[in-house]
């Protein structure tokens, strides 16, 4: 019999502009538990997070670990994970409730709603929703929700520095029906604007086709995210501040190796 709590676990790192709006937000609601799962922001996350709720953990970086780690915090019923950019619809606790009341129903999530108005991010949005609805493998940032006793049975979510979502979700199905709610959950589109809307679409759907077809999660963060981090890295974090030592990386793509250069600029900034 699923009660009326919801725990919701908010994964972090360096969120600070975001998480005080969702957070805002759910506070508003009864019967609910709001849990800050942080990966160690090196920004005001943490500190904005605890006014709104003393379960705020610092923990290992990882999303599959940041939501094993807020959800062996949770004391409710029904679990619902969530992303700092997120923005559930305003009646998001009577579909939550509602849906989970049959005991056919494992879990569920929400329609996506990529947060802007191109209408190629729209587009994006109505093909995740129909890969969603005829897969009934939600992503993460769809606002995943499941029973408590069906999340502790599947042992959580593997700890893997990929495609987490989409695995917890195959092992989901199997366990029950899972629904996906029609009223839409907005996700930021900061991802699609910042790298480029069709690399970054054909970039997720490399992922996940590598991913199904049984490559490793390991080897595809590797082989991917990593040369991504290392240019984001070199783009927008060097040279963010002026006037100290700043640590320059750079990528030599004949040799194959990353460079480190320490750049001396005079001393570090106050505070």
């Amino acid at each position: 019999m699923v009660r009326n709590k919801i725990s919701v676990i908010i994964i972090t790192l360096n969120e600070e502009r975001y998480v005080e709006r969702l957070l805002k937000q759910l506070s508003n609601e009864r019967d609910i538990e709001l849990i800050v799962s942080d990966g160690g922001s090196i920004d005001r996350t943490a500190r904005v997070a605890k006014r709104y709720t003393e379960k705020v953990i610092v923990g290992e970086r990882g999303r599959g670990v940041q939501l094993n780690i807020g959800a062996a915090l949770a004391t409710g019923d029904i679990l619902w994970f969530l992303h700092a950019d997120s923005i559930p619809p305003n009646n998001f606790k009577h579909h939550i409730v509602n849906s989970l009341r049959s005991p056919s129903v494992a879990g569920g999530a929400f329609k996506l709603e990529i947060d802007s108005n191109l209408s190629s991010l729209k587009t994006i949005s109505m093909v995740a929703g129909l890969r969603s609805t005829l897969t009934r493998i939600p992503f993460g940032d769809q606002g995943v929700f499941v029973k408590k006793e069906i999340y502790d049975r599947l042992n959580g979510f593997k700890d893997i520095p990929l495609m987490e979502d989409i695995e917890f979700g195959r092992r989901l199905k199997k366990e029950g029906r899972v629904v996906l709610i029609p009223s839409g959950i907005k996700t930021c589109s900061r991802k699609w604007e910042k790298d480029g809307i069709l690399k970054t679409t054909l970039r997720n759907w490399a992922y996940i086709t590598l991913f199904l077809m049984g490559y490793s999660p390991h080897k595809l963060y590797r082989r991917y995210y990593r040369r991504h981090l290392y240019l984001t890295m070199q783009r927008k974090t060097i040279r963010k501040r002026k006037g100290w030592n700043r640590v320059v990386l750079s990528w030599n793509w004949r040799n194959n190796h990353k460079k480190q250069e320490i750049v001396n600029d005079g001393e570090p900034p106050e505070g």
